[in-house]
């Protein structure tokens, strides 16, 4: 299973890389494009809901027809989303459309239709390991596989997206797409056909209010949303506390986020797999330190000082990404994976449904604001996974440790 493994997460690398290579430089095109902060943070919350709403579908469907469709699918229509967003910004800076004509261009390419074709891929993906893998040390090293995977994305897309926001404010646009479609022909030749993989059970649905998974779902949605405050609001803040022209916050916000990329890579690769600690060990350990790598971004005035903070934040949730989502699957039934990898990816989604509305909403209102939020949310979110007798040692990791929800 080891090559399939590998180009799935090359799958997930391949879609965030993509995602983050544009990321950096949203906030300075959308102001030359006449669009306000809280504008931008729309267009986030709507690509954000299609996951939200499509990532159950796409679960389901994976577990039907296979995970190499669903996969390809998911990385075709990424391409030729990005493709008409970069058509439609192009567009917009030429000035040859009105200002609400261009945003509502832009809310259905890079918001509707990027993010209803993102959204299959990270729950197909983790549906993919969850098959793949058995017991809770094989499992956390699949999730951290898959993990690594999107931090490595998270620190190639806004390095690549920095040095070519060099040649212009577009050029990150037309290279995303690019790097999505060869990946997604790499997939399509190498991935197992359906027919190959291992025979899988009838689905079951699974609520998420089912008492084995609503903790770990809620201490992932407080981490991803923590974390999305940022990256949403990054490039503004970047922006106004450095004093920068819109040409050089790209490169600057590329190379700040590169740091918090970076950690995530590192602790997954390097110290989650010879740690070898429990999935609640880890999310501890990450929120705890996500608190303090919060903090340091709320009071950064410098351009290392906001490395740092991202670093830290990177830190920690390179312990708690495979810990929240690999502790879910080991307390579902083999049945009910595919339910459980599309209550992950919808969790997930819904923090950047949520953080770009509220931390464009509360930067507006003072620049600070988003990261206060953040630092109470985390440690308020530490408490939790120490407090709450759910997310204790000992407690049953299968179904006698409640009944199966049903929605």
């Amino acid at each position: 299973m080891r090559r399939p493994v590998l180009l799935v997460c090359l799958a997930v690398f391949g879609l965030m890389a993509g995602q983050q290579m544009i990321n950096p430089i949203l906030p300075p095109l959308a102001r030359e494009l006449g669009f306000s902060e809280f504008a931008l943070g729309l267009v986030w919350t709507v690509g954000a809901s299609g996951v939200v709403l499509t990532s159950p579908f796409w679960s389901r469907r994976a577990a039907a027809r296979g995970h190499r469709p669903v996969l390809v699918l998911s990385l075709v229509g990424a391409t030729a989303a990005l493709l008409a967003f970069a058509v439609v910004a192009r567009i917009g800076l030429a000035g040859a459309l009105p200002v609400p004509v261009v945003f509502a261009l832009v809310l259905l390419t890079r918001g509707v239709l990027f993010g209803l074709a993102w959204a299959a891929t990270p729950v197909t993906a983790q549906s993919y390991v969850a098959d793949a893998t058995e017991g809770e040390a094989a499992r956390v090293r699949g999730m951290s596989a898959l993990g690594a995977a999107q931090g490595l994305g998270l620190a190639v897309g806004p390095a690549l997206g920095a040095a070519l926001s060099a040649f212009g404010l577009l050029a990150p646009l037309y290279a995303a797409p690019i790097v999505i479609a060869v990946i997604a022909v790499l997939v399509r030749a190498g991935l197992p056909a359906p027919a190959t993989h291992r025979a899988r059970p009838p689905a079951v649905a699974v609520s998420p209010f089912d008492r084995r998974m609503w903790p770990f779902l809620l201490t992932g949605f407080g981490m991803y949303l923590a974390l999305g405050i940022v990256l949403m609001t990054i490039g503004f803040l970047v922006q106004d506390r450095l004093h920068l022209t819109a040409q050089d916050t790209g490169p600057t916000t590329g190379l700040v986020t590169l740091a918090g990329a970076a950690m995530i890579i590192v602790v997954q690769v390097v110290a989650v797999p010879r740690l070898r600690w429990a999935p609640l060990r880890l999310i501890r350990v990450g929120a705890l330190v996500m608190t303090g790598g919060m903090a340091v971004v709320t009071v950064a005035g410098t351009a290392p000082l906001l490395g740092l903070g991202l670093a830290l934040l990177g830190t920690g949730m390179g312990f708690g990404m495979p810990g929240f989502t690999a502790a879910p699957t080991l307390r579902a039934e083999p049945a009910e994976q595919g339910a459980v990898a599309g209550l992950v990816g919808s969790t997930t989604a819904l923090t950047f449904m949520l953080g770009p509305l509220v931390g464009t909403g509360l930067y507006e209102i003072a620049p600070a604001a988003p990261y206060v939020l953040g630092v109470v949310l985390l440690a308020a979110l530490a408490a939790f996974t120490f407090l709450h007798p759910g997310l204790r040692p000992g407690v049953p990791a299968v179904a006698s440790a409640g009944p199966v929800g049903r929605p």
